[in-house]
């Protein structure tokens, strides 16, 4: 059996980077638990039955963070005895408040996985004397669709906990404001849906694609803007964002929250600010390699099955 944990199937980076992980597995039937505080019970009592012949996938959304130590404190003895790896996590160090989970357990967890990579270099850093493969970005790039460039219009993406009121009232006028003198549609979302609805998810991927620019205070906004080829602007109240950002060599469109003054300048005097699409197609190959290793790991779990398709 093969169980595979992640955030929630509320905040749409969190399920991506899910969906990534499953498609990346292939056809084969997984047992899905979330591990956001309200289903950690309910997923430790499921993984208790795991034995030596099962696998457990932990992956899908940050989970290096204090929010999530109920899961890892709970999961540890669990990690004694079933094999599990760990793909596409990565710390969420927010700039204004404390957030990092405890190093001695988060640590032990790691320590113990058959495979452990994360989605950053700042999860490396933190986690350097464990010694860790190369980062690859989040599984959720292999999940969401290279759409071609046929939106016009601006969405702002935010995350009101770590940006800050003021950098959000910035990044909205400004966003009206391009709106107006463009003659364009601004709309905004914060990732948010109702918990697994593919409807809504839709949606949401498709206010991606009718825009041309993506303002976003929030990581997956810029993960997704970036695997869609659109040009990004993002605003950081969290370390997270500038990791991703320099992994795909756009460091340059990128604010510090604390900085948000100068950000409805940058965003009129925009130049070309679309990623190189030949880095994101080798981050997804990047992931392909993850699977596949995965698979000759657990090939009596996994067997020859093959890859899914992008969305």
């Amino acid at each position: 059996m093969i169980y595979h944990v992640f955030a929630n199937r509320s905040n749409i980076g969190d399920w991506l980077s899910a969906k990534g992980i499953q498609k990346l597995t292939g056809e084969v039937e997984i047992t899905e638990c979330l591990c956001d505080e309200p289903f950690v019970e309910e997923t430790i009592k499921t993984l208790s039955v795991a034995g030596e012949n099962d696998l457990v996938i932990i992956g899908g959304g940050g989970l290096l963070m204090d929010y999530f130590l109920p899961f890892w404190k709970a999961f540890l003895p669990i990690a004694e005895r079933v094999p599990f790896v760990i793909l596409g996590i990565g710390y969420c160090d927010i700039k204004h408040e404390p957030s990092l989970p405890p190093k001695d357990i988060v640590e032990e967890v790691i320590s113990k996985a058959a495979l452990c990579i994360v989605r950053d270099k700042l999860s490396q850093t933190y986690l350097q004397h464990l010694e860790l493969p190369e980062p690859v970005p989040c599984p959720s790039i292999y999940a969401i669709p290279a759409t071609a460039l046929a939106g016009r219009d601006i969405l702002q993406v935010n995350n009101y906990t770590t940006c800050g009121a003021e950098a959000y009232e910035t990044m909205r006028a400004a966003g009206q404001k391009y709106a107006a003198d463009k003659g364009i549609t601004f709309r905004e979302t914060n990732n948010r849906i109702e918990q697994g609805s593919e409807e809504q998810l839709a949606h949401l991927l498709s206010l991606y694609a009718r825009s041309e620019i993506i303002i976003s205070s929030a990581l997956h906004g810029c993960i997704i803007g970036v695997a869609m080829g659109r040009t990004v602007l993002a605003v950081s109240g969290d370390r997270k964002i500038e990791s991703f950002m320099e992994a795909v060599g756009m460091q340059d469109q990128v604010i510090d929250a604390s900085m948000c003054s100068i950000f409805e300048e940058r965003l009129f005097n925009l130049q070309d600010g679309r990623p190189d699409m030949s880095v994101v197609d080798e981050i997804r190959e990047k992931n392909i390699g993850i699977a596949e290793l995965l698979r000759k790991k657990f090939s009596h779990l996994m067997g020859k099955a093959a890859l899914g398709p992008f969305l």
